[in-house]
C-alpha cells in the first residue's frame, strides 16, 4: 500500500467518525433530560472519622436550649474525635463582667458505680485550672444543684501533666476508683431482668476477668410481697455466635434446670418457702462488696454450663408478677419493675493499682470533668435509665498557657488572640519560649502592644476551639475580626493592627505614610488599578451574632444589626457569626463599624513593581502613591493617594511587587476608616 492511498484511507475514516459523532449529539440533544438524576456524591476513603470532626453536630460551643425543653441528648465521644481546647478568661472592667464560655463536651466514658452514675468528659486540652461548682453545670436546662427530688451530684476535676504521666505512666489521672483509664475495666449495669421477659448475658471474659456485681430492686410503692417465677422448661439457651440451641447442654449442666423454678426479686424462710419480696431500692450485694473484685469464674465456665467454650446466653420468657407471693400476708400495693444487674469486671485484681506494665499516658495534658450522681434521664415503664440530657458547663477560665500578652511573665487562662495564636503554634511545637533551640515563628516584639491595644476596645477570645485546623489558615481567618492581620513579615509571621494605632488605640489623628511611591519609583508598564465593584461599594446592613457570657443562660446568642444612620433599613444586610469566640457587645459593634467604614471609604486596590526593596516594608503599613495624570484633553495634574500595603512580594529579578488597598484620608491626613470607627455615631439595634 502506498503512502498516499494510506493517507487519503485515514483521511477517510476520521471523516466517518466525524459524522457519526455529530449525529450521535444530535440525536442526544433531542432527548430530554432526566431532572431526577443526581451525580454520585464522592466519597474520600477513610475519611469518616474526619467528616464526623467537622460535622455541626461535633461543635462544643453550648447551643441555646429552650427554657420549656430539656435540651438534646447527650452527644457521645468516638475514637478519631478531637478532644477541643478551652480558651476564655473572666475579666471585670469598670464593674462590667466579659468573658468566660459555655461549652457542651462530649461523653468519654460512663459508669455506674453502686447504681448511681459516673460520667466522664474530656474538657480541655491542658490544665484548666478553674473547677466548675454544681450550679454551674446543666445537665439539659437545669443545674446539676438543683436538679428536684435527688442528692445534687458531685463534680470532679482532674488533670496531669505529660511529665506527670511520663513519671507514672501506669497511674491514671482519674482517681476515683469509679471509672478507669483502662478500657477493659468497668463498673456498668450490664442487664435488667424484667417480669416482661428479657436475656440472660454474660460477659465474654468472665472465665479470665476479675468481677464484682449486685442487684437493685427497680419499682413504684410497696413491693415487698412481689416477685415473678418462670420454670426451668420455659427458658432457651443459645449459642450466641451459631445461633445453636443450647438449652438440653444448660439443662445437663445445672443437673436439671428444666425441673427448677427460677423465682425472681424472692426472699425466702429458712426452709426454702417463699417468705415475701425485696422493697424497691434494695441492693443485694452478693458477697464481694463494692469496689472489691473477686476472682475470676471457672476457666471452663461456658462449657461446664452449656457444652462449648463459645459465649452463650439464656432467654426467660414473660411472666406475671405474684403480688401476694406470701399468702400469710397482704399484697404488695405497688408495681414492680424488675432486677437491674450492675457489673464489675477488669483484667486486674486490683484496679486502683494498675501493674507498671500498664501505659495511661494518651491521657496526659487533657482535664477531665467526673460528675457523680444522678443526672439520667426519668425512669419509663421501669426500664433501665441509661441517657442523659447534653451536658453544659460554664467556665469562667479556660486552659493555662504562655502569656506573651504579659510578657512571657508568667503562665495562665487568656482571653487576648495574641496568646492563643502563639499556643496554637506551641501545640505542633513550632513555639517554645523556653527551648532555644525552636525558633519563634511569629515576631513576638508587639504582642503585649497588640494585647493592650485589644483591652482598650474590648476585643476578646472567651470560646471553644474543637475541631482540626491548620495553624495559619485559622489565625490568618480569625485575626481580622480582632482588627489584627496575619502577614509574614521578613521571614516569618507577624500580627500586625489593620488600623493605624498611637498609644495601643486607634490613630485619628494626622497619619505620615511610612514611604512615598512617584514615578521614578515604579518601573514603566507595572501600575494597574482596579476598582471594587459597585455591589460591594453600596449601603448595606451588617449583622453580627455573638454569645452571651452569663452563667444563667446556656450559651444564649444575640444579634446586633449596625448601620450608618443614612442607611435604610431595607438596605441588603450581611451576617457575620462570631459566635465561636465573641461573648460582648462592644467587641461586635466595633468590627461591625471596621467593616461598614472599610467597604464605605475603601474604592479600590493598586499594584506596581518598584526595583527591589531593601526596607523594612510590611503590609498594614501606610504608604503615599504620586503620579503625574495626563488624559487625552491634555489635562494634566498630580494625582496622590494613600493606602494600605496587602501584599509584597519579592522577585529574583531585583523588582519587589506591591499591593496595596485604598486607605483615604481627609484634608488633614486623618484615615477616614479610622475616624469613622472611633468618632462616627452608627445605628445600633
Amino acid at each position: 500500500m502506498s503512502p498516499a492511498f494510506s493517507n487519503k484511507a485515514v483521511k477517510k475514516m476520521q471523516q466517518e467518525q466525524k459524522r457519526r459523532l455529530s449525529k450521535h449529539l444530535r440525536q442526544q440533544a433531542k432527548k430530554k433530560k432526566n431532572r431526577k438524576a443526581r451525580e454520585q456524591k464522592k466519597q474520600v476513603p477513610a475519611s469518616a472519622s474526619a467528616e464526623r470532626d467537622a460535622s455541626p453536630a461535633q461543635r462544643k460551643n453550648a447551643a441555646s436550649i429552650n427554657a420549656s425543653s430539656v435540651g438534646p441528648q447527650q452527644q457521645i465521644a468516638q475514637a478519631g474525635d478531637t478532644v477541643p481546647l478551652l480558651f476564655c478568661k473572666r475579666v471585670t472592667i469598670s464593674g462590667t463582667k466579659y468573658g468566660g464560655t459555655w461549652i457542651q463536651p462530649d461523653l468519654l466514658k460512663q459508669a455506674s458505680y453502686n447504681f448511681s452514675g459516673v460520667f466522664l468528659y474530656a474538657i480541655s486540652q491542658g490544665n484548666v485550672a478553674t473547677t466548675v461548682s454544681s450550679q454551674q453545670v446543666y445537665v439539659g436546662s437545669v443545674a446539676l444543684k438543683f436538679l428536684p427530688n435527688v442528692t445534687p451530684p458531685t463534680v470532679t476535676q482532674y488533670y496531669k501533666s505529660e511529665s506527670q504521666m511520663a513519671a507514672a505512666k501506669n497511674v491514671c489521672p482519674i482517681t476515683s476508683n469509679k471509672i478507669f483509664c483502662d478500657i477493659d475495666t468497668a463498673y456498668y449495669v450490664s442487664k435488667f431482668q424484667s417480669p416482661k421477659g428479657f436475656i440472660e448475658r454474660w460477659n465474654p471474659n468472665i472465665e479470665t476477668y476479675f468481677y464484682n456485681n449486685r442487684l437493685i430492686t427497680r419499682g413504684e410503692g410497696d413491693t415487698t410481697n412481689s416477685t415473678w417465677s418462670v420454670p426451668g422448661t420455659a427458658i432457651k439457651a443459645f449459642e450466641i455466635e451459631t445461633g445453636i440451641d443450647r438449652t438440653a447442654d444448660y439443662w445437663a449442666g445445672t443437673s436439671g434446670a428444666a425441673n427448677f423454678t427460677f423465682n425472681f426479686n424472692a426472699t425466702f424462710f429458712q426452709g426454702g418457702a417463699i417468705s415475701g419480696g425485696y422493697a424497691v431500692g434494695f441492693v443485694n450485694p452478693f458477697s464481694i462488696p463494692i469496689g472489691t473484685f473477686g476472682a475470676p469464674f471457672s476457666s471452663n465456665f461456658f462449657t461446664i454450663l452449656f457444652g462449648t467454650s463459645n459465649p452463650c446466653l439464656i432467654v426467660y420468657p414473660e411472666a406475671t408478677v405474684n403480688k401476694q407471693s406470701n399468702p400469710s400476708n397482704p399484697a404488695s400495693t405497688g408495681q414492680l419493675y424488675g432486677l437491674e444487674l450492675e457489673e464489675g469486671y477488669s483484667p486486674v485484681s486490683n484496679p486502683a493499682a494498675f501493674p507498671s506494665s500498664y501505659d495511661f499516658t494518651v491521657f496526659s495534658d487533657i482535664t477531665f470533668l467526673e460528675i457523680d450522681g444522678d443526672i439520667y434521664d426519668a425512669v419509663q415503664q421501669g426500664n433501665p435509665r441509661k441517657t442523659t440530657r447534653q451536658i453544659s458547663i460554664f467556665y469562667d477560665n479556660g486552659a493555662d498557657v504562655v502569656l506573651y500578652s504579659q510578657g512571657l511573665s508568667t503562665a495562665g487562662p487568656s482571653n487576648q488572640f495574641v496568646d492563643l495564636a502563639m499556643h496554637l503554634f506551641a501545640l505542633i511545637k513550632r513555639a517554645n519560649p523556653n527551648n532555644a533551640s525552636i525558633s519563634q515563628p511569629i515576631d513576638t516584639s508587639n504582642l503585649q502592644a497588640l494585647a493592650t491595644f485589644s483591652q482598650n476596645i474590648k476585643t476578646f477570645f472567651n470560646g471553644v476551639i474543637d475541631q482540626s485546623v491548620n495553624v495559619v489558615e485559622y489565625v490568618t481567618s480569625m485575626a481580622p475580626f480582632f482588627l489584627l492581620s496575619f502577614i509574614s513579615e521578613n521571614g516569618r509571621y507577624s500580627l500586625q493592627p489593620l488600623l493605624p494605632l498611637s498609644s495601643n488605640n486607634i490613630d485619628v489623628s494626622a497619619l505620615t505614610p511610612v514611604k512615598t511611591f512617584t514615578e521614578a519609583d515604579i518601573l514603566p508598564g507595572s501600575f494597574s488599578k482596579v476598582y471594587f465593584d459597585q455591589a460591594q461599594r453600596r449601603n448595606f446592613n451588617v449583622s453580627v451574632i455573638f454569645r452571651e457570657s452569663s452563667a444563667q443562660e446556656i450559651g444564649g446568642q444575640r444579634t446586633k444589626t449596625v448601620r450608618f444612620s443614612a442607611t435604610a433599613n431595607d438596605a441588603p444586610t450581611e451576617q457575620f457569626d462570631m459566635t465561636d469566640f465573641c461573648t460582648n457587645q462592644e467587641h461586635a459593634e466595633i468590627y461591625a463599624k471596621y467593616e461598614l467604614s472599610r467597604r464605605k471609604h475603601s474604592t479600590h486596590t493598586i499594584s506596581f513593581d518598584v526595583p527591589l526593596l531593601t526596607t523594612s516594608l510590611i503590609p498594614t503599613q501606610i504608604i503615599k502613591v504620586q503620579r503625574q495624570r495626563i488624559n487625552t484633553t491634555g489635562d494634566d495634574r498630580t494625582e496622590i493617594e494613600t493606602y494600605q500595603v496587602t501584599s509584597i512580594e519579592h522577585a529574583s529579578d531585583g523588582t519587589t511587587s506591591i499591593l496595596a488597598m485604598h486607605f483615604p484620608v481627609n484634608s488633614s491626613g486623618v484615615s477616614l476608616i479610622s475616624n469613622d470607627v472611633v468618632n462616627t455615631t452608627f445605628e445600633v439595634v
